[in-house]
């Protein structure tokens, strides 16, 4: 009852407002964050402002007529008069040094940005929310809106793809993963997502990270049904006061997910079962304005699902339950002072799962309990206009009190340095970074060093290159699983694994003109010690670093934007191999692309649409037993169009339009057409 009460605080009067999606960098390109963004005159009963993250962005609702100033000690205040309805990236210059002319909208230097950001309507409704829209991005699910869903850039595994809330890392030490069917619909409508992070997060990051952001999430409360006794409903509010805000998310799910497929062994159509969830999801950020020098943040986050096990065609049972329940806390403190700032954080998360299945004939019941507490600190500091440097220090501990694993303890320390240098004459700017980590007898260290140059060839704003490289390393500690399974007749962990690694070299360059922005990647990895569960010669299945790959990825990007629409093209080839069994990798395709198309009809109806293909991969090798299984290329059309009524939006969402039949994993058929109606009230 406790999580409905929520629901009935939110009864105040509506506002007419605007999203602003902005970024603030400083004048080398790098993202300010904890930036204040204060809306001016405004006519709401509340204080309205906020902050920016750690990469900068930042997201309000603003009257047409206002406007807002921005404000961090150390640098310039500024008051803009805003044009509403646009994304745009505001420069702070340093008040204390002497620099050359900064144009408030930030030209260059804006592509400085390492991090990017997506948001749209489609993503807030749609089933897999805005993942499905992010280019060189992979998914697999494990059948309907309650089935496991994982991702991973460049079709890398699961677990080289960091996931993150609001900054905090989300990995499951147990498995290495996150399970993204965890988060509703409406809260994948805001990502933030990088590349080649592995100097920045460290362990897990191989591929790059996924940051699920909700701090900045506009007031509405909706309510949305559909096919397959889908249901939900939920609500943000934000309170602010001049010195404080508060802003609350929360929402509840329900999915009864029974829907026919065609078997692809038998070919007969079936009625998948057992596939039901019930989610409950609730976040809440505070922040305080101490003093204009330091800032206190609190992020808590719980999340309850209780679903069906459907698993493959064949097993489990349909008995089957799985119970995840979640919460996170998070504490922080940013001191500012003239040149430097300082960060001081403390996260803890507890996690419960059991997966049960009374099945007589192999009754199974399993029951994890996991803790994770990290405290950290992050210092930056400008040496000069062109040279500034970060310093980040971390200490973490997993534990697990498991029915499987026992009790069993991982102690992990890292550090980290990063340096950036700007050249304004020459347009051009090196990022080197290193990172030393220690878990448990295994240490790494890893590095990069990012070149980036901007405005060549530049004939006037609108037209220009942009070109950049990444080169370094990065890695994943083994898992409590890979590492403590215990020894019985089938399976057994192994404490002496070493972590899995990958180098890389990546090259970009991007060509903006009347034509619109083409941008080209090419990128280049190598794996070694890649962790493989393999029989010995007693048929145990036990994890050994054995594997070795290797992955060329190209990336052909293509944005533009119109006067009433924007459209976004990507096509990805990649080229794999696993080098101990000479065959592509498992689950890479040979390509996949992806359309993008946001039309607005006029100023209260709009329309997304998102085409996803996906082409053919190995679902699974060939043995002396069986024949190797590829998966069919396939295609998922998404659309959503929305019409606004004043403060109450109407928005028809179908997911899977073309009604395709498809498995993105092996066994597990996904449902056909979906149908959702979403009403929408701003508060």
């Amino acid at each position: 009852m406790k999580y409905y009460i929520l629901l009935s605080t939110i009864l105040i009067s509506n506002l007419f407002s605007q999203t602003l999606n902005g970024t603030v960098i400083d004048t080398s390109g790098q993202p300010l964050s904890h930036v204040i963004v204060r809306e001016l005159h405004s006519g709401n009963q509340n204080d309205n402002w906020t902050t920016t993250n750690d990469n900068g962005s930042f997201v309000i609702e603003v009257s047409a007529d206002s406007k807002i100033e921005l404000n961090r000690i150390g640098f310039e205040s500024k008051t803009i008069q805003l044009d509403i309805n646009e994304s745009k990236v505001f420069t702070l210059a340093n008040e204390n040094v002497n620099l050359r002319a900064v144009n408030v909208y930030g030209k260059s230097s804006s592509r400085y940005l390492k991090n990017t950001s997506l948001k749209n309507n489609l993503g807030s409704f749609s089933r897999n929310g805005s993942l499905s829209q992010l280019p060189s991005l992979e998914l697999r699910t494990y059948g309907g809106y309650a089935g496991v869903t994982s991702a991973s850039f460049d079709a890398g595994y699961a677990r080289h793809t960091k996931v993150l809330f609001n900054g905090v890392d989300l990995t499951d030490a147990q498995n290495g993963q996150v399970d993204l069917s965890s988060f509703p619909s409406f809260t994948l409508s805001s990502i933030n997502y990088r590349l080649n992070s592995g100097t920045t997060y460290g362990s897990g990051s191989i591929d790059g990270t996924l940051d699920i952001n909700t701090k900045n999430a506009p007031n509405r409360i909706f309510y949305s049904s559909g096919d397959y006794g889908f249901n939900q409903y939920g609500a943000t509010y934000t309170i602010g006061r001049e010195k404080s805000k508060r802003t609350i998310t929360f929402g509840k799910t329900t999915y009864d997910g029974d829907y026919d497929f065609k078997d692809s062994v038998s070919g007969l159509n079936s009625k998948r079962e057992n596939n039901s969830i019930d989610q409950f999801f609730l976040a809440m950020n505070r922040e305080f304005l101490v003093r204009d020098d330091l800032i206190i943040n609190i992020n808590s986050l719980t999340t309850k699902n209780t679903r069906g096990a459907a698993g493959s065609t064949s097993f489990p049972s349909a008995l089957a339950t799985r119970t995840d329940e979640y919460d996170l806390y998070s504490l922080s403190f940013m001191k500012f002072f003239v040149d430097s700032n300082l960060k001081v954080y403390m996260n803890r998360s507890t996690s419960n799962q059991v997966y049960d299945d009374p099945n007589e004939s192999f009754p199974v019941f399993s029951e994890h309990d996991l803790d994770q507490s990290s405290f950290g600190l992050d210092f930056t500091k400008e040496i000069s206009t062109n040279l500034d440097y970060r310093l980040s220090a971390k200490q973490k501990v997993d534990s697990i009190s498991s029915t499987d694993l026992s009790n069993q303890e991982l102690n992990s320390n890292s550090a980290t340095f990063l340096l950036n240098y700007t050249d304004y004459e020459k347009d051009f700017k090196i990022s080197p970074s290193t990172r030393f980590d220690k878990q448990s007898g295994n240490d790494k260290f890893t590095y990069n060093i990012s070149f980036e140059s901007v405005d060549q060839f530049a004939k006037d704003d609108l037209s220009y290159f942009d070109f950049g490289l990444d080169a370094g390393s990065s890695f994943q500690f083994p898992t409590l699983n890979d590492l403590y399974w215990p020894d019985g007749l089938y399976s057994a962990g192994n404490p002496d694994l070493k972590p899995e690694e990958s180098d890389y070299f990546s090259v970009n360059m991007t060509n903006n003109s009347v034509v619109g922005k083409f941008t080209l990647t090419g990128t280049m990895k190598d794996y070694e010690n890649l962790i493989l569960w393999q029989p010995n010669e007693s048929f145990k299945y036990i994890p050994i670093n054995v594997s070795s790959a290797s992955r060329t990825t190209y990336n052909i990007n293509f944005l533009k934007d119109f006067a009433s629409s924007q459209l976004q093209i990507s096509y990805n080839i990649y080229d794999s191999k696993d080098n101990d069994m000479d065959e592509k990798l498992l689950y890479v395709p040979d390509y996949s692309a992806n359309i993008f198309l946001a039309h607005n009809f006029n100023q209260s109806m709009n329309m997304v649409i998102n085409y996803k293909y996906t082409g053919k991969r190995i679902l699974q090798y060939g043995s002396d037993w069986s024949d190797q299984t590829d998966g069919d290329a396939f295609g998922v059309l998404d659309i959503s169009i929305s019409k606004d009524f004043d403060a109450l939006k109407a928005s028809l969402v179908v997911d899977n339009l073309l009604d395709e039949t498809f498995e993105s994993t092996l066994g597990y058929p996904e449902p056909g057409r979906s149908i959702k109606l979403v009403a929408e009230y701003k508060i």
